[in-house]
């Protein structure tokens, strides 16, 4: 079984001290754009209350990383964009004032592809973020920043955001665990949007259990110790459409469902014809993100007061000008294009419910991108995240083996409900069986 790792430190101040010295060891990878100038100052607070018997936090003293479109009070919020980067966040998002209540030291800014765009992270702030692994290839994106730091050991675990893949895909990419809740709008509060329909929190970590800990904590939930789930009791339905033709990874992959096989689990190979129509979809925050940064930027301070605004300084990624413009068109939602995304959300909702009661699924399981990485160019994952992404419901991405360049290959876990809870305990089972790390 995978060991914690978000555990008080004995020092937290030899545990920051190491983790800053990570992070300007690690600058090449571009993975961090500021670092929290108190760090030492709270780690020395916390060291001072922990000497007097005073610990108050499940993560007192745990440096965490957050990505850099969640506000921490006083510090820039900047989505990666140079038009951004006099923005200043006034308070701290909820996530992180629970964050902050359970102990944790808020460590650092992660970089980010701009405006959380893209499945590689490119950033006009920040540069490519490349993959600790194998630094020729991305570490992926939108929050390649997060799970570049984790990777490389500046800390144990990070807050990435999820649109469409974007905690999954670069934790697929680095070997970590990643978790995407089920869509809920109240935990958005204090996270610059993307699309306003499906924008999700989740952490980025090193195993599980930590997933789960990160989740509770985040909702303000006791955190529960994830089941011991056996997987003799567990039916999976595995999506082979969404295999890929990469022949190394599909290996491993077939490798893994051996074990999950030879551990009892029942793996049922199935269909899911709406797939076709996911890949045709056109994404929904090509018609919210004008609505939902308007919306967010009327409410900083020393910013661009809009997205036209904002692209008119010439601060912004070059390569993205021709999406800003088409984002432009859309002035308002509820156009039919809009209409017929939130259609489709139900009919995808609905059709993986179909699909699990017809053959008595408890959960879904698939290769998380369909790809490995080969440079700092995007790779196209496949529409395996934009199952999650589009249903709303809850997926978890973990390490199930590595192909021989040493790149990992993530598998994804898709629940039937919104039950991170269960989704977590299937997690645990399948991690203790795969025997990644």
């Amino acid at each position: 079984m995978h060991a914690m790792r978000l555990i008080p430190p004995l020092d937290c101040r030899e545990e920051v001290a190491r983790r800053l010295q990570a992070i300007a060891d690690h600058q090449h990878l571009n993975a961090i754009l500021g670092v929290n100038p108190d760090a030492m100052a709270i780690a020395e607070q916390y060291h001072q209350l922990r000497r007097r018997g005073s610990l108050t936090g499940l993560l007192q003293g745990v440096p965490v990383i957050v990505k850099d479109n969640i506000a921490c009070a006083s510090w820039p919020i900047t989505l990666g964009c140079k038009g951004l980067s006099s923005l200043r966040a006034v308070s701290d998002a909820p996530i992180i004032q629970r964050l902050r209540a359970a102990g944790a030291i808020i460590l650092a800014r992660a970089n980010m592809s701009e405006f959380a765009f893209d499945i590689r992270s490119r950033s006009s702030l920040g540069g490519d973020v490349r993959n600790p692994l194998q630094p020729s290839v991305t570490a992926g994106g939108s929050s390649g920043g997060c799970a570049a730091a984790v990777a490389a050991g500046m800390a144990d675990g990070a807050l990435g955001t999820d649109t469409g893949g974007s905690i999954r895909i670069p934790c697929s990419y680095t070997g970590l665990v990643g978790l995407r809740p089920a869509y809920r709008r109240t935990m958005l509060e204090g996270v610059a949007p993307l699309s306003l329909s499906k924008d999700t929190v989740g952490p980025m970590v090193h195993c599980v259990r930590d997933a789960a800990l990160l989740h509770a904590i985040m909702h303000g939930e006791q955190p529960i110790e994830p089941e011991t789930l056996s997987l003799k009791s567990v039916r999976l339905g595995v999506i082979s459409a969404l295999e890929g033709e990469d022949t190394a990874q599909r290996a491993v992959w077939h490798l893994a469902l051996d074990k999950l096989r030879m551990a009892g689990a029942t793996l049922i190979e199935l269909d899911l014809p709406i797939l076709a129509e996911v890949k045709s979809q056109d994404c929904l925050s090509l018609y919210e993100f004008q609505v939902a940064i308007n919306g967010w930027l009327a409410l900083q301070q020393n910013g661009p007061s809009s997205l036209q605004a904002l692209m008119s300084s010439g601060e912004c990624l070059a390569e993205f000008y021709p999406l800003l413009e088409q984002m432009l068109k859309t002035k308002h939602l509820k156009t039919p294009q809009w209409l017929n995304g939130r259609r489709f959300q139900r009919s995808l909702y609905q059709a993986i419910n179909h699909a699990a009661e017809a053959d008595r699924i408890d959960a879904f399981v698939y290769p998380t991108v369909n790809r490995q990485p080969i440079s700092l160019e995007k790779m196209p994952p496949g529409s395996a995240p934009e199952l999650a992404a589009i249903s709303g419901l809850p997926a978890l991405t973990l390490p199930c083996g590595v192909v021989k360049n040493g790149l990992p290959v993530g598998m994804e876990l898709l629940a039937k409900t919104r039950d991170e809870h269960f989704l977590l305990s299937l997690a645990l089972a399948c991690e203790s069986v795969l025997h990644t790390h």
